[in-house]
């Protein structure tokens, strides 16, 4: 059976209701068996760069899917190597060389505002359309992904907090069981930022609560614009934010707390009160944990990140507490 027909097969009993992961999954076995390639890997980037010009190729390039196979059947230097060629102005696709092996790089679709591409090493010879039947079959999957991402956006209306338009609590209990169990299937590891307004009580009291309201609107929509795509945000409750960032853990969770304690610092929030405009400055406090180093199911993921927000108001406010500063102490 030659390569266009074994990809044939794969697509009739394609089902890509299983989702993203169990997708991938299966078409990289696909690739492994019938065609005989390395590991297969997603990249992500974002489609609009205009205002990342200073950025390193590595801060916008992210391996989104198959991050095991990064570091180790694929060298960081060889990964690396493929950046440039994806965020040129004019992407360079197909087949490439790298140190005498080759390789495979293509699109394999986008959402609103990222751009994703496969790659794999190929060790054989393969059709170039087989090739490019490939490229076709996984554009066409993920614009049947995004048609289903916007009918769930529907369905998820009852689990939207009015005044911020972020989820509510709800729906962050069970996104965590999701991310649980993520886990559990693919390995795939998270981190909870636990965010609280410190002093709020006190505009709430000084200004009044449609005051507050409109402070509470401005930075959920700051910090929705502070993530990734991939990365979820809700509001717990008063002034309580929760976010859920996958595929992060250690000193890049608290890294991540960081920016947003810093974004959030720097922004002066601009008010509507007596019919003025009036300018407020808040900090926020962080508490950072992730799974499964610091808990084993959803409560203790959420209770320690709620902890070490606390950590962190009894520290000084306005800072980020990870369970590894607590420890170190």
């Amino acid at each position: 059976m030659n390569s266009v027909s074994q990809l044939a097969k794969l697509m009739a009993t394609f089902n890509f209701l299983q989702g993203k992961k169990v997708s991938y999954g299966q078409i990289e076995r696909f690739l492994k068996k019938s065609w005989q390639t390395g590991p297969f890997l997603i990249f992500s980037c974002p489609k609009d760069r205009s205002h990342m010009a200073d950025k390193n190729p590595g801060d916008l390039v992210r391996v989104s899917w198959n991050r095991r196979a990064l570091g180790g059947h694929y060298k960081n230097e060889l990964i690396e190597s493929f950046y440039p060629k994806i965020l040129s102005e004019t992407p360079e696709l197909g087949k490439s060389q790298y140190k005498n092996k080759s390789y495979y790089l293509f699109d394999c679709g986008e959402t609103n505002s990222q751009k994703f591409y496969g790659f794999f090493e190929l060790e054989k010879e393969i059709e170039e359309e087989s090739l490019k039947l490939l490229d076709l079959f996984l554009c066409n999957i993920s614009k049947a992904w995004n048609r289903l991402d916007e009918l769930k956006k529907v369905e998820n209306l009852v689990h939207v907090d009015d005044v911020t338009g972020l989820y509510n609590q709800r729906k962050l209990l069970k996104d965590v069981d999701n991310a649980v169990e993520r886990f559990k299937d693919f390995k795939e590891v998270f981190t909870i930022l636990f965010i609280d307004v410190d002093h709020f009580k006190s505009v709430n009291d000084g200004h009044g609560h449609l005051v507050g309201t409109q402070i509470l609107a401005q930075l959920g929509a700051l910090l929705k614009r502070t993530l990734r795509e991939s990365d979820l945000i809700y509001r717990y409750g008063g002034d309580e934010f929760v976010m859920i960032i996958p595929d992060v853990s250690g000193d890049t969770a608290k890294s991540i707390g960081d920016r947003v304690l810093n974004i959030v610092k720097e922004t002066t929030f601009v008010v509507d009160s007596n019919e003025e405009k009036v300018d407020f400055n808040i900090t926020v406090s962080i508490g950072v944990a992730t799974f499964p180093d610091d808990a084993k199911n959803r409560t203790q993921v959420l209770e320690i990140a709620d902890k070490m927000m606390y950590e962190a108001k009894k520290s000084g406010r306005g800072r980020v507490c990870y369970t590894r500063d607590i420890l170190s102490k």
